[in-house]
């Protein structure tokens, strides 16, 4: 049985963020990259749900319906503040930008978090803050074509809902108003010690595939999987294969 999907305003210290849910069960929040959308987990949110899981997607502050701080937009602020809304010890699945978040939540408080997964993850000392700039190819003007070519392995395969979602995510005000406060440290990886799933594409132009191993070097519970012909965006590109792992690692918390 698929459930309806429930839209609701989570309060994170006074900033409106916008959630969307979908099953019952152990609860499985996912996070989305800079620039990003909660529609970004479309096909992954039905199948958690059809697998017997509460699956709830986030507009990230200063992305889609949410609303911006009045303070200072950080990744350790956004983890701080996700980890006091959860309900429940949740599974947290995050991508670039929201596996930093997701990491900064397990750090504020661990007994709310019972695993994470790491999707091509951003944080960690040492990492790129921002995407490498980008320039027009001789002969290429389109900067849409410039974006999808940077994220994904082979855009032309993307649907045009899927390439509309990334447009629409690519002027979130957190573009502009993110300060990358909270980098991790190796020493901070290692109190990491929930079960890790981490999860690569091995074309990601944005975050190569050499930063998966730095992750899984220094944190004590991972397992890395890598998604051949692949970008950044699993959920996006590659579904079916990032589907079949997330369920798997959510299972042993059953």
């Amino acid at each position: 049985m698929l459930y309806g999907t429930v839209e609701q305003s989570w309060d994170w210290h006074g900033t409106n963020v916008y959630t969307n849910t979908c099953g019952n069960g152990l609860p499985v929040v996912m996070l989305h990259s800079l620039g990003g959308l909660s529609n970004h987990w479309q096909f992954v949110l039905p199948a958690l749900a059809r697998a017997g899981y509460q699956a709830t997607t986030i507009d990230l502050p200063g992305h889609g319906d949410s609303g911006l701080p009045k303070t200072e937009l950080t990744p350790h602020w956004m983890g701080e503040a996700l980890a006091r809304s959860l309900a429940r010890p949740s599974v947290l699945v995050g991508s670039s930008l929201g596996g930093w978040v997701a990491l900064q939540a397990y750090l504020a408080r661990p007994n709310q978090v019972r695993g994470i997964c790491l999707i091509a993850s951003s944080g960690l000392e040492g990492m790129p803050l921002r995407p490498a700039r980008l320039s027009l190819r001789p002969g290429k003007s389109d900067l849409e074509t410039m974006l999808l070519e940077a994220v994904f392995y082979n855009p032309r395969a993307l649907t045009p809902s899927v390439r509309r979602d990334f447009w629409r995510g690519a002027f979130a005000p957190a573009l502009l108003r993110l300060i990358p406060q909270g980098i991790l440290s190796a020493a901070q990886l290692e109190q990491v010690r929930c079960p890790v799933l981490i999860v690569w594409g091995a074309e990601d132009k944005i975050l190569p595939l050499e930063w998966a191993a730095t992750f899984a070097n220094h944190l004590p519970q991972a397992k890395t999987v890598v998604i051949e012909r692949c970008g950044h965006l699993p959920q996006l590109e590659c579904p079916d294969a990032l589907i079949q792992e997330l369920l798997a690692f959510v299972g042993i918390f059953r």
